[in-house]
C-alpha cells in the first residue's frame, strides 16, 4: 500500500511539473489572479537600467485608443530617427536625465505595424516577468514579404512584436491563435515547426518599446548571417525597438 502511495504521488506530481513547465505552443485564456508578479511592473529586475526596461515592457493593453499606422519599411526609418534624438546610444544606462524624458515621450506612442507572420513563439521566462516559466511573453517575428519557408542564413531578418502575460487574454479572448496565423512555431529545442500553411499577413497595434538588451551587433543586422549552436538564427531582429506590448492583432489573410 506504502508502494502505491509513493507511485500515485510520484505519478501526481510529474503531471504537474509537466504542466506547470511544458513548453507553451499556443495563446492561452491566461488568469493573472494569483500571480504575484502582477504588482511588480519592474518585475525582478537586478539593476536600474533593467528596472526601466521592464517596467516598459509591463504596461496594460490601451484598448481603444487611436494609432500611428506604419509599414515596416517606414516604421524602421522612424525609430532610426528614434536613435538618433537619443544620440545613438548602446543602452539605457548611457542616457542622461534629459535623454530619458525624450525615451520615456517615444515609448507612449502607440503604432500599428503590418507585416508577414512567418515564425513566432513562446518566450523563455525573464526579469520582466519575475522569472516565471508559466507567465512568459509571446514573439511575433514580422517580415516585409512572406516566406514559403522557416528562417534561415540570407533571409531578412523581423521587427519583434510581443505579446505579454497583461495582454495575453485579451487576444486569446478575441480568438487569436499563433497556429492560424504563423507559418512556423518554434518548439522549446528552438526547431521551428510547420503549422502547415503560408504565413498570413497581420495587422498589430501596441506601444513602441526600446529593448536595448537586444541592441548588440550579433542580435541587430539586415539579414540572417548564422545559426549558433543552440539553432537560433544570428543576427535575429533587425532593430532593437519593438512594439510591447500588443494587444491587437488582426488577420489579413494569405495574400
Amino acid at each position: 500500500m506504502y508502494r502505491t502511495a509513493l507511485v500515485a504521488g510520484g505519478a501526481i506530481w510529474l503531471h504537474f511539473a509537466l504542466n506547470v513547465f511544458a513548453w507553451d505552443l499556443e495563446l492561452r485564456d491566461l488568469d493573472l489572479s494569483g500571480w504575484a508578479c502582477l504588482s511588480k511592473p519592474s518585475g525582478s529586475a537586478r539593476h536600474p537600467a533593467e528596472a526601466e526596461r521592464n517596467l516598459s515592457k509591463n504596461r496594460s493593453a490601451m484598448l481603444n485608443t487611436e494609432s500611428t499606422p506604419h509599414d515596416l519599411k517606414f516604421f524602421l526609418e522612424r525609430v532610426g530617427e528614434f536613435d538618433r534624438q537619443l544620440g545613438n546610444p548602446h543602452g539605457r544606462s548611457e542616457l542622461n536625465a534629459e535623454q530619458k524624458a525624450k525615451l520615456l515621450e517615444i515609448e507612449k506612442e502607440v503604432i500599428t505595424l503590418t507585416g508577414w507572420l512567418v515564425l513566432a513563439y513562446s518566450g523563455p521566462a525573464e526579469s520582466t516577468n519575475c522569472a516565471d516559466p508559466e507567465y512568459h511573453d509571446w514573439h511575433l517575428e514580422l517580415l516585409d514579404a512572406p516566406l514559403d519557408h522557416a528562417p534561415r542564413i540570407g533571409d531578412p531578418t523581423a521587427v519583434i512584436c510581443e505579446i505579454t502575460p497583461r495582454t495575453e487574454r485579451v487576444l486569446y479572448r478575441t480568438g487569436i491563435r499563433l497556429d492560424d496565423l504563423a507559418a512556423y512555431i518554434r518548439l522549446e529545442d528552438n526547431t521551428p515547426q510547420p503549422t502547415g500553411h503560408a504565413p498570413h499577413k497581420v495587422r498589430v497595434t501596441g506601444l513602441v518599446m526600446w529593448d536595448d538588451a537586444h541592441g548588440s551587433r550579433a542580435e541587430v543586422g539586415a539579414t540572417i548571417a548564422k545559426v549558433n549552436a543552440e539553432g537560433l538564427a544570428r543576427p535575429w531582429r533587425c532593430t532593437a525597438w519593438e512594439l510591447h506590448p500588443i494587444w491587437e492583432v488582426a488577420d489579413l489573410g494569405t495574400r
